[in-house]
Parts: C-alpha cells; sequence; structure tokens
C-alpha cells in the first residue's frame, strides 16, 4: 500500500542520501521512523529526516538509557530527537514488549523487546533497545539489532516460541557465534541471515606468519545458525541488501 517506514538513522545526514536515491525525486514523504535506541549514532541521521521530509509518527523504545539514569546528562542528541518529534507535531508511539503495531492492512509489527525496568536488569552492555518481528501475511523477518546475548535469552523466555519463528534474521553486529543466543536462534528458525562487519583486508603474507609463529588459544563456539548456508547469510558492508515478500515467498538478493 506504498507506505514507507525508515528504521534507524545512523550518526550523520547520510541516510538522507540513501533516501534521495530510493524514494521518487519529487516525494518529501515517510509514514513512520522507528528509531530502535537512543544513541547518538543512530538518532542523529533521524533528526535530519525529520526536518527534510514530511512524517507522520515516530516509534521508540518506552525505556531507554536515559530513563534509566544510565546515559550521560550531557548527551543532548536524544532530546534534541524527540524535542523534534514534538516540534514537527508527529505521532508519538512509546513502545514496550508485547505491543503490536499495524502498518499497514497486511503488515504487523510486534515488539519482542524491550521490557519494564522490573523485569529485567539493564546495563549499558545489555541496553533498552527495540527488537521486533515484522510480519506480511504468512512471512516475516525479525530485528534484533544490537541485542546482547542478555537480551536475546530474555526474548527467548519470555515470548511466546511458536510466535517467534521467522523467515529472516537480522541483526546490527556481526554474524558470530558469540553474539548470537542459542536460546533464542532454536525458536527463530531463521531460513536467511542478515548481519553487517567489517572485512578485514589483511595482506596473506602476515596472516601466514603469525600462524606459523602463534597457536590460537580461543575457544570453540558453536554457530547456533550453522544451518544456514554461506548463499543465504547476507553482510550489509559487502554489498545493499534487499528483501522481498509478497506475503508467500521471501527473496532476498
Amino acid at each position: 500500500e506504498d507506505k514507507r517506514i525508515l528504521i534507524d538513522g545512523g550518526g550523520n545526514s547520510d541516510v538522507v542520501d540513501e533516501l534521495t536515491q530510493i524514494l521518487p525525486f519529487y516525494s518529501r514523504r515517510l509514514d513512520a521512523v522507528v528509531a530502535t535506541n537512543s544513541e547518538g549514532n543512530n538518532i542523529s541521521g533521524l533528526i535530519d529526516v525529520l526536518n527534510r521530509y514530511i512524517v507522520d509518527a515516530a516509534y521508540f523504545p518506552a525505556v531507554t538509557l536515559q530513563s534509566l539514569g544510565l546515559a550521560s546528562s550531557t548527551d543532548q542528541i536524544y532530546q534534541t530527537f524527540l524535542d523534534t518529534v514534538a516540534s514537527h507535531k508527529l505521532q508519538a508511539h512509546e513502545l514496550m514488549a508485547g505491543d503490536s503495531v499495524s502498518l499497514d492492512k497486511k503488515v504487523q509489527m510486534t515488539v519482542l523487546f524491550p521490557q519494564a525496568s522490573g523485569k529485567f536488569a539493564y546495563s549499558k552492555a545489555s541496553a533498552p533497545e527495540l527488537s521486533f518481528k515484522l510480519s506480511f501475511s504468512a512471512t516475516s523477518i525479525t530485528f534484533m539489532g544490537n541485542a546482547s546475548n542478555k537480551v536475546q535469552k530474555a526474548v527467548a523466555t519470555s515470548s511466546d516460541p511458536g510466535a517467534l519463528s521467522s523467515d529472516v534474521l537480522i541483526v546490527s553486529h556481526s554474524a558470530l557465534p558469540e553474539n548470537l543466543a542459542p536460546q533464542l536462534m532454536s525458536v527463530l528458525k531463521p531460513s536467511y541471515l542478515v548481519y553487517s562487519k567489517s572485512i578485514s583486508r589483511i595482506p596473506l603474507a602476515s596472516v601466514m606468519a603469525s600462524g606459523a609463529s602463534k597457536t590460537s588459544k580461543k575457544k570453540t563456539v558453536t554457530d547456533p545458525l550453522a544451518g544456514i548456508v554461506a548463499e543465504k547469510r547476507f553482510n550489509t558492508k559487502e554489498k545493499n541488501v534487499h528483501i522481498t515478500s509478497d506475503g508467500i515467498n521471501i527473496s532476498i538478493e
């Protein structure tokens, strides 16, 4: 139904350039923006978007580092974001685990996290962040963002396992096994994995030299998503990723 929802904005105005390449040149409309956390490197770009586009609604976590007293009092970026939402008179929606949002007639956003502060022991390492499942008819995508192992375990134990299964899992951090909680991955059972990981360009000679002089003592961790083969893993640092669904099947390229 031509609904346009932007999830997160990055730490600068680059997102505006990206939008101009996607949207028609004559259009400045977005139906909603979603801020998954309150960090400046995620919020700053959304402030630029709100000032340049006509936006109807904003969605963000009901629990933040600021409300928990865990963020620096000198960090004003998130407050600027909230002030900008108010000044443009957007519909503002604070979301908690269990909330459900209809983005259009067939697209539903089910919030998996954050939980109430009394139900989860937050810290800067396990901060409140929006994690949610986006469902379109029989297909679904789960956004876990930078959720820590602790947060992932909390989602796995507090949600209905039958409602968690998803076709695609998107994580902002690298898809290293130690970043993924087996408890959650066993119920998500995604067919595709989308992640972000910088590719190091170390000269082969350096790798060979270091390998000859040292024996790695790093503990081997079993990949909880070992069943997802290489061609179904997509790294956004390597190329743009496009996910398409017709409500029955999902394809990624």
